[in-house]
C-alpha cells in the first residue's frame, strides 16, 4: 500500500492519496476555523434554552454557546441556569469547536484546547486524559504516569495515541511549546481590542504534519522548497522515528493537476456520481440532513435478479463510504438503497456499511434501517464540507473554484463556438456562393472624394434582413461591407 501526502503550498491545498487515489482533501478556512480562538462579547442571552450568542467581530456572524460549553466559568458552583453565569456585555475567551454552516454561526465553548502532535492543553480544566485509541492496557498505565509528572499546575493534559512507543523526550518537548504557545495568547488576549481574533492556525503545513503524518505515509510532496524545510523542520521537532521521502515537486504543470486534485474537488461538487456497476448515486446536501438515493440505472430491467439488486447496493455502499469522505459530509445522512425484499440481503448490507465506515476517522455512526428500507446515519462535524467552503461568498477559495469553473467553461465554450463557425460557414456556402447567370449593370456610378462607392438612382436589393429571416444579420453585415 503506497500512501502519500501531496501538498499545495501556493493554493493552500493538500490531499491524502492512496494507492494513487485521493481519499481526503484538506484545506484552511479563511474565516471561521476549527480551533479559532477569540475574545468576544456576549451579545444576547437566551433563558429558555440555557444559551447565548458571543459577537466575536465586528462583522460576521455570531458564535452560539451552550451552558454545557462553559463549565470552566461555573467554578464547581451548580448553576443550571446560565443567565446566572453569563450577562449581557460581558466579556468571554472562547474557541470554535464546530464551524458555521450557511445560515448557522460558529458553535462555541470556554474549555480552551491547545492541540500539539502528542499532547492536548487544557489551561482551564485540571484533568488527566488518556486517548481511547490506546488500547494497550500497559501502554495507558506508562502513558498515565507520565502525565501525572508532566501536568502543570492548574492546567489538564490530554494524551493523544500518537504518543505511544514515542521517547519521553519527544512528548515533553510537545508540552514545552503548548505551554509557550498558550503564554504568547495570554499576553494577546490582555491587549487586544474586543471582539477580536486572538489566535488562528493558518499554517497548512504544521497542521498537515502534526494530524495526518504517521508511519503509514511513505512520500510526502510538496510544490515549494520554503515548504520542504518547513516539513523537515516539524518532523525533527516531533522527533519523528520514520524517514520519510520529501520530494520537492518542480514541473511547470500545477501540481493540482499534476495528481487529479482538482478534477476530484470538481466532481465532489456535482450532485450525481457514477458507480462501476452501471448505476449511480444523487446527492443531495442540505443544511439540516443529506439525502442520497442509489438508481440502478442501466440496471432497471425486467430481468434483474436478486443477487444483481445486492452488488448493485454493495457498490453503491463502498461509493458511499468514499464520498462521505472526499466530500466531508456532516451531520444526519439518509441513503436510499435500491429495495431489497430479502431481510439477510438487508443485513449483510448493512455490515458491508458498517465495515466501511470504520475506516472513516469522523466515526460515522448507522442509526437504523426504517420500515420505508432507509438506511439512517450520523457523521461528525467539526469543519466544514466541500460544498460549503467552495459555495460561501468571500472565501478564499471561492476565486480557486471560479477559475475551475470558468476553465471548464472556457472548454464547452470553444465546442460551441467551433459549432458556431461550422453552421455560419454552412449558410455562407447556402446563401453567397450562388452563381447569377444573368449580367446586371449598375448605371449612375460615381465616386466620392473619400475613394468610397456610392451608388445613384436605382439601388440592387441583394437582400432583405426583414425577409430572410434565417440569415443572421452579422453574415449580412459582413457581405455588404465587402461589396
Amino acid at each position: 500500500m503506497i500512501k502519500k501526502i501531496v501538498i499545495s503550498r501556493f493554493n493552500n491545498i493538500a490531499a491524502i492519496l492512496d494507492n494513487n487515489k485521493i481519499q481526503e482533501i484538506i484545506l484552511i478556512n479563511d474565516r471561521y476555523q476549527v480551533n479559532d480562538i477569540y475574545i468576544g462579547i456576549v451579545q444576547k442571552i437566551f433563558s429558555s434554552i440555557n444559551a447565548a450568542f458571543v459577537k466575536l467581530n465586528k462583522h460576521g456572524k455570531s458564535g452560539f454557546i451552550h451552558i454545557s460549553d462553559i463549565k470552566p466559568l461555573k467554578k464547581n458552583r451548580h448553576k443550571n441556569h446560565i443567565a446566572e453565569i453569563l450577562s449581557i456585555n460581558q466579556i468571554l475567551l472562547v474557541q470554535i469547536i464546530k464551524e458555521p454552516t450557511i445560515n448557522k454561526g460558529p458553535r462555541l465553548t470556554t474549555n480552551i484546547n491547545l492541540l500539539g502532535r502528542y499532547i492536548v492543553l487544557m489551561p482551564f480544566c485540571n484533568t488527566i486524559c488518556i486517548s481511547q485509541k490506546v488500547y494497550d492496557q500497559n501502554e495507558r498505565i506508562y502513558l498515565n504516569s507520565l502525565a501525572v509528572l508532566l501536568k502543570p499546575s492548574a492546567m489538564g493534559i490530554l494524551i493523544r495515541s500518537s504518543a505511544q512507543g514515542m521517547p519521553e523526550e519527544a512528548i515533553v518537548k510537545d508540552l514545552y511549546y503548548l505551554k509557550k504557545q498558550w503564554n504568547y495568547i495570554e499576553k494577546i488576549a490582555t491587549s487586544s481590542p474586543v471582539p477580536s481574533l486572538i489566535y488562528k492556525e493558518k499554517d497548512l503545513i504544521k497542521k498537515i504534519t502534526r494530524d495526518n503524518y504517521t508511519d503509514a505515509i511513505n512520500n510526502i510532496i510538496i510544490d515549494s522548497e520554503d515548504g520542504s524545510k518547513k516539513i523537515k523542520y516539524h518532523l525533527k521537532k516531533w522527533l519523528c522515528k520514520k524517514p520519510v521521502k520529501l520530494q520537492i515537486y518542480k514541473k511547470n504543470e500545477c501540481i493540482l493537476e499534476e495528481f487529479n486534485i482538482k478534477d476530484t474537488i470538481l466532481e465532489a461538487l456535482q450532485p450525481q456520481v457514477k458507480l462501476p456497476s452501471g448505476g449511480h448515486l444523487i446527492i443531495d446536501s442540505n443544511e439540516a440532513l443529506t439525502v442520497i438515493d442509489v438508481n440502478s440505472g442501466s440496471l432497471n430491467k425486467s430481468d434483474n435478479s436478486k443477487e444483481t439488486i445486492l452488488h448493485t447496493n454493495f457498490y453503491a455502499a463502498s461509493e458511499i463510504a468514499y464520498q462521505l469522505k472526499i466530500r466531508n459530509i456532516n451531520g444526519v445522512i439518509i441513503i436510499d438503497f435500491i429495495d431489497m425484499l430479502s431481510q439477510q440481503d438487508q443485513l449483510q448490507l448493512l455490515e458491508h456499511l458498517n465495515q466501511l465506515l470504520r475506516l472513516d476517522h469522523a466515526k460515522p455512526q448507522i442509526v437504523q434501517l426504517s420500515e420505508l428500507g432507509l438506511v439512517e446515519l450520523t457523521r461528525r462535524r467539526r469543519g466544514q464540507s466541500l460544498q460549503e467552503l467552495f459555495n460561501m461568498e468571500s472565501h478564499a477559495y471561492i476565486s480557486l473554484y471560479s477559475r475551475l469553473l470558468s476553465q471548464f467553461h472556457d472548454k464547452n465554450k470553444k465546442i460551441k463556438n467551433q459549432e458556431k463557425f461550422l453552421l455560419n460557414k454552412s449558410i455562407r456556402y447556402l446563401f453567397f456562393h450562388k452563381k447569377f447567370t444573368k449580367n446586371i449593370v449598375v448605371k449612375n456610378k460615381i465616386l466620392n472624394k473619400n475613394n468610397n462607392f456610392m451608388y445613384i438612382g436605382n439601388t440592387i436589393c441583394l437582400l432583405d434582413p426583414r425577409k430572410n429571416y434565417i440569415i443572421p444579420i452579422t453574415i449580412y453585415s459582413e457581405i455588404i461591407n465587402s461589396i
